[in-house]
C-alpha cells in the first residue's frame, strides 16, 4: 500500500521511500507561498534565517542551487511483511540541482536529481531513482498568471509503498513516470478563479522478485481537469466552490474509470493564529465497462495551520481519493478502493537553526468489492539542525503499524516497521 507522505522518511533532500513527483494536488501545507507572508506569520518550516540560506551560483539570468544529500539508516522490516521480516542498514547518496530564474516578472526553473540507495546485507533491495523537469509561470497581468510543469522520472515502488498492498513486494518494483500540467489564476476584484489540467503516464516493470508481474491494471495514463471559483468575504477569508473530472486509460480496459467531484469550502487566515483551507463535497467514481462496482459518497479535504505560539506550528491535514486494486478474493479479481487520510504535525523552533518535529498519520483503505479494510498508523519525529548556510543535518525516526482484517489472505499481512535515519545535506 502506498505510504502517507512522511517527513520522517526524509533526510536532507534524500527520500528513503519511493519519491512522489509533484502534481497539482501535492501542495505545501500553506496555500499561500511563504514569500508572500510576513515571516512572523510563516509556519516554522517555512522560515529560513538569512544567515542559513544557500547562496546559489549565478548563471546568467538564473541562479543554480546544487545540493548533495548523504544519509544512513537502519530499517527493521525492509520487506514490510510479518512472515518474512528482514532488517538491514541502508546508505543513500542524492545529488540534486535547482536552476531558478532571477527575473522581476515571470518565473522559470529546471531541476533534477539522482538517488542511489544500497543495503548492507540484501543487495536485491538496492534501487536507483532519477528525475528531471521544468516548471514556470507567466505573469500576464498583476492579477492573472499562467503556470505549467513537465517532468520525467525513473522511480521504484518499495515494500510498504504499494498503492493497495496487492503486489507483495519483496524487492523494489521500477517504473517510468511522465507528468505534465498547466494552470491559471485570475482575480476579479473580490472574486477569484483557478483551474488546471494534469496528466500522468506510468509504466511499471513486468518483473518482480525474478517472476513475471501483471501491472496492466495501472500501466497507462490518467487525466484531470479541475477548477475553483471563490469570493473574498474579507481580505483573508474566502468561500469557494469547485469541481474536477478525472479519467483513467490503462492497458487492462477493465480498470478504465472516470470520477467527478463537486466541493465547497473555505480558505481562512482570520488572524495571526490560523491559516489554511477545508472543504467537503460529493464524489462519484465509475468503471467504464462496469467490471468494477462504482463508488460514490462524501468526500473531504483539509490543510490547516495553527500557530500555537510564535515558535510552535501545528498542521492538520485530511483527504480522500479512489484508486483501483487487482486483489483476488473468492474467485473474483479487482476492486475500487476508497483511501482516507488524516494527520497532525507539530514543529517547534527550539533555536533559529534547530527545529524539533513530531507527527501522527492515519490511512484507512476500504475495498468496495470485498469486506477488506486496511488501517495504517505512523508516528514519527525529526531533529533538524542547520549547521550553517552550507550544511543541514537531520535525525529521523518513524514507526509504522499496518493492520488488515484480511491478514494472511492472498498475501495481505499485518506488519510493524521501525526506521531510523541520520544524514546531512550539503548546499551552496
Amino acid at each position: 500500500m502506498r505510504a502517507l507522505p512522511l517527513a520522517g522518511l526524509l533526510v536532507g533532500l534524500t527520500v528513503l521511500s519511493a519519491p512522489l513527483d509533484a502534481r497539482a494536488d501535492d501542495i505545501a501545507p500553506s496555500y499561500r507561498p511563504a514569500v508572500e507572508v510576513d515571516p512572523a506569520r510563516a509556519a516554522v518550516l517555512d522560515r529560513q534565517p538569512v544567515n542559513y540560506m544557500p547562496l546559489g551560483v549565478p548563471v546568467g539570468a538564473f541562479v543554480l542551487f546544487p545540493t548533495l544529500g548523504l544519509s544512513t539508516g537502519y530499517d527493521t522490516n525492509i520487506t514490510a511483511t510479518n512472515n518474512n521480516e528482514k532488517a538491514d542498514w541502508l546508505f543513500t547518496v542524492r545529488p540534486a540541482f535547482d536552476l531558478q530564474s532571477d527575473w522581476a516578472r515571470h518565473f522559470l526553473a529546471f531541476d533534477g536529481y539522482f538517488e542511489s540507495t544500497s543495503y548492507a546485507k540484501y543487495s536485491n533491495a538496492d534501487y536507483e531513482n532519477y528525475a528531471a523537469g521544468a516548471r514556470g509561470r507567466i505573469d500576464v497581468t498583476s492579477d492573472f498568471t499562467i503556470g505549467g510543469y513537465a517532468r520525467y522520472a525513473h522511480l521504484n515502488e518499495l515494500p510498504g509503498d504499494d498503492e493497495t498492498n496487492v503486489n507483495n513486494l519483496g524487492d523494489p518494483l521500477p517504473y517510468e513516470q511522465v507528468t505534465a500540467g498547466v494552470s491559471f489564476d485570475k482575480q476579479f476584484n473580490r472574486i477569484w478563479t483557478t483551474g488546471g489540467f494534469d496528466f500522468r503516464y506510468r509504466d511499471f516493470d513486468d518483473w518482480l522478485d525474478g517472476a513475471p508481474t501483471d501491472q496492466s491494471y495501472r500501466d497507462g495514463s490518467d487525466y484531470k481537469l479541475g477548477g475553483r471559483i471563490g469570493y473574498e468575504i474579507s481580505a483573508l477569508t474566502s468561500v469557494f466552490v469547485g469541481g474536477s473530472y478525472q479519467w483513467f486509460e490503462v492497458q487492462d480496459s477493465d480498470y478504465n474509470s472516470r470520477e467527478y467531484k463537486i466541493i465547497t469550502g473555505v480558505q481562512i487566515e482570520p488572524s495571526r493564529l490560523t491559516r489554511g483551507e477545508a472543504y467537503i463535497g460529493y464524489y462519484d467514481w465509475a468503471s467504464d465497462n462496469g467490471y468494477l462496482d462504482g463508488s460514490s459518497g462524501l468526500t473531504f479535504g483539509a490543510n490547516l495551520q495553527w500557530f500555537v505560539t510564535p515558535l510552535v506550528t501545528a498542521t492538520f491535514s485530511a483527504g480522500q481519493q479512489v484508486t483501483t486494486s487487482n486483489f483476488e478474493y473468492n474467485g473474483f479479481t479487482g476492486s475500487a478502493v476508497v483511501s482516507s487520510t488524516a494527520g497532525v504535525r507539530l514543529d517547534y523552533e527550539f533555536r533559529r537553526n534547530i527545529v524539533i518535529s513530531g507527527w501522527f498519520d492515519y490511512l484507512n483503505q476500504d475495498y468496495d468489492e470485498f469486506p477488506r479494510v486496511d488501517n495504517q498508523y505512523v508516528v514519527g519525529a525529526e531533529l533538524r539542525y542547520s549547521i550553517n548556510r552550507f550544511a543541514t543535518a537531520k535525525l529521523n525516526y518513524s514507526y509504522t503499524d499496518f493492520q488488515t482484517n484480511f491478514n494472511n489472505i492472498n498475501g495481505a499481512e499485518d506488519y510493524i516497521r521501525n526506521l531510523v535515519t541520520a544524514g546531512v545535506t550539503l548546499a551552496y
